[in-house]
């Protein structure tokens, strides 16, 4: 069988524990090549990665010229996303770009443009679709059991970037990140949301803080959403919770609710109230917690799948431009104060 070529821009903190052991570990990936401007991280993987046949560049565009790839997957600041993969998708190689997909809804739209004149797979790393527990949520949700969704609630906070990746002063760089804990964090909540009502945000009204972090970008981010259905959702995400990690969402039916996470990481709940009262438990191994060196997740699995075409996209390039734009007009309502529509 055919291995996938992979080269990784960007040997960062998510490159360490997700892209690169995935690629390696991987029947449908071969892991050709790394590029990044930081000497000391090339340096690290060197040395880590001593024995594989992995050629290192401090220029991406050497790495893009230079070698026999099919595919990069771009794992840089936020701000270089459009322009790192734009470059990747024009040379002719398929795409997994990390979360957010851009910094804003025109790179996002330009991103896609390219990607299919290219003829080209673009994906983006909503990694939330990939975990077992939302995965069976979703199943849950489909299945009618809850009823027509009411009231959705999504959490997903922490102590902030600097407790986990050694290079993450970007990330309170407005210049660099565009967005704080909203765009790290609650983009993961704003496409699950999605994923597992199969309900579409056209609303929302948000708020926004800096709270305790030396930042230009929020430490604290809440919003409602008003769903397709007419249901509403609260959204908050931050990186000002100590002692723990909170990572949950909970859907309210009209026949019952489901906690996913929120009493336990490895737990879903439901709670039905009809035709008798019960309360049922489904318990699941997460795949990784960010204490773990190394995370066990398909995600690079599966975009290989899908470039090599075994395998139906379970997260589109369209989702990553969705929840790129609610993110954006969660902005768009805290600055006006006001409600505003998803167009």
């Amino acid at each position: 069988m055919r291995k996938l070529k992979v080269g990784v821009v960007g040997a960062g903190k998510i490159s360490e524990v997700l892209h690169i052991p995935n690629t390696i570990l991987s029947e449908y990936t071969e892991l050709v090549a790394i590029a990044d401007p930081s000497v000391q991280r090339l340096e690290y993987f060197k040395k880590k990665l001593e024995g594989q046949k992995v050629r290192f560049y401090e220029d991406y565009q050497q790495m893009l010229e230079k070698e026999e790839i099919d595919s990069v997957i771009v794992a840089v600041p936020n701000a270089l996303h459009a322009k790192v993969s734009i470059a990747a998708l024009e040379k002719g190689k398929n795409v997994l770009v990390e979360k957010p997909m851009a910094t804003n809804s025109e790179e996002a739209s330009r991103m896609i443009e390219v990607a299919k004149k290219n003829k080209k797979v673009l994906m983006v790393n909503q990694s939330q679709r990939f975990f077992p527990h939302h995965i069976k949520a979703r199943e849950i949700v489909q299945s009618g059991l809850l009823g027509e969704i009411r009231l959705v609630k999504t959490m997903f906070g922490h102590a902030g970037p600097e407790n986990w990746s050694p290079n993450a002063a970007w990330f309170f760089d407005k210049d660099i990140a565009m967005f704080g804990a909203l765009g790290d964090l609650g983009v993961h909540k704003v496409d699950l949301i999605r994923y597992i009502t199969n309900l579409e945000i056209v609303e929302c009204a948000g708020f926004l803080a800096t709270l305790e972090k030396r930042a230009t970008v929020e430490d604290v981010a809440s919003a409602v959403l008003k769903l397709s259905n007419f249901a509403l959702a609260t959204l908050d995400s931050n990186w000002i919770t100590k002692g723990l990690e909170e990572n949950y969402i909970v859907v309210y039916g009209e026949k019952g609710t489901m906690k996913v996470g929120q009493t336990d990481p490895t737990r879903i709940d439901i709670y039905l109230e009809k035709p008798v009262r019960m309360h049922g438990e489904i318990v699941l191994k997460p795949l990784f917690t960010n204490e773990d060196p190394y995370w066990k997740m398909p995600v690079v699995d599966h975009f290989a799948k899908v470039c090599l075409g075994l395998e139906e996209p379970i997260v589109k390039a369209e989702d990553g431009y969705i929840a790129v734009k609610v993110v954006e007009k969660i902005f768009e309502s805290a600055k006006k104060g006001q409600a505003v529509k998803i167009v």
